[in-house]
């Protein structure tokens, strides 16, 4: 039997490939493409929706700021021509810029008391916020009873009242006739309690408006602190401040700065109260920007005064920063 040379591409048969259909490819390395594709449609798509936030606070935020700055520098001219135009009491700035405005502004002797009574305001009002959100929590925690059960209830109110509505109450209710007084005049003080007008007023009006935001996350820390850590220190003998100050607070340490400091950047920056509670001199720099803005039409001016409350608020950020790196480092 003669053998039939194969031709050219013509498959052989031999013992070690057997005869039939060519086997198919395998299908993980197309799984592990289309694996691959998907997961960079998810990142592409969690990329966009990261980057959105930061479009709108750039667009909304860093533009303004900029602008803001050249303004305060004395570039009057591009996109600040509109508002240059119809400012009074502006100087104009060569080059990089000038700095003008901002020393007339401290200069003034009425401006210096206004700075002054910002931050007095601004760590008083965080000091009694936190102080009382921590007592309440705290003791809550150590000593649970429906009475401060109902305190805690009480300051979460303010929460749902609106900031405009709570300041006039709080101005009609300490004011000349409002209750307070009245109730001093019965026992024979005479103008003792009347708190609308004043700094202290303000400082108790922010007090009242900022309590719930602390009350409500030093309530969840405290929930969070175990059990057996404070039985422990109270089996060895610990009475409840000593548990507090040594036991509870080193722990919501992070907790207690994000308080002081939210509640400090807020009543910075807080118009509403100070306008309707507090007194015509000294002003808030929050109620001064917007007089210097509208009444006095001194927009340079005001701008100036907008970037002492963002340094103001960038020193309290810069704490709350070096606190919340220590917390970590503490935590390795």
């Amino acid at each position: 039997m003669t053998t039939r040379t194969p031709l050219v591409g013509e498959a052989t048969l031999t013992d070690d490939a057997p005869a039939g259909p060519a086997p198919a490819a395998p299908r993980r390395g197309r799984r592990r493409s289309r694996a691959h594709d998907e997961a960079g449609t998810r990142g592409g798509a969690a990329s966009l929706l990261g980057f959105l936030p930061l479009a709108f606070l750039l667009v909304f935020g860093g533009i303004p700021i900029v602008l803001s700055l050249l303004l305060v520098l004395g570039h009057l001219g591009g996109p600040n021509a509109a508002v240059s135009e119809l400012g009074q009491g502006e100087i104009p700035g060569h080059g990089i810029g000038t700095l003008g405005a901002v020393t007339q502004l401290f200069d003034n002797a009425s401006f210096r008391r206004d700075v002054l009574a910002t931050v007095v305001v601004f760590l008083v009002s965080a000091a009694l916020v936190l102080t009382i959100a921590v007592v309440l929590t705290f003791w809550h925690r150590l000593r649970p009873n429906r009475a401060l059960a109902v305190l805690q209830f009480l300051a979460v109110i303010p929460l749902f009242i609106p900031v405009v509505i709570a300041s006039f109450s709080l101005w009609t209710f300490w004011g000349a006739r409002g209750f307070t007084n009245s109730l001093a005049q019965l026992l024979g003080w005479h103008n003792a309690l009347v708190f609308s007008g004043t700094l202290q007023g303000v400082v108790l009006a922010e007090t009242w408006v900022s309590l719930p935001f602390a009350v409500l996350l030093l309530r969840a820390g405290v929930a969070s602190l175990s059990d057996s850590s404070l039985d422990a220190a109270r089996d060895a003998g610990a009475g409840p401040i000593s548990v507090a100050w040594r036991i509870m607070l080193p722990q919501l340490r992070r907790e207690c700065t994000i308080v002081f400091c939210f509640t400090a950047v807020g009543v910075l920056g807080s118009f509403t109260v100070p306008f309707i509670v507090g007194p015509s001199s000294p002003l808030l720099l929050g109620v001064d920007a917007v007089n210097t803005f509208a009444d006095y039409n001194q927009p340079q001016q005001a701008a100036v005064i907008g970037f002492t409350i963002f340094v103001l608020a960038g020193v309290i950020g810069c704490l709350y920063a070096i606190g919340a790196r220590r917390r970590r480092v503490g935590t390795r």
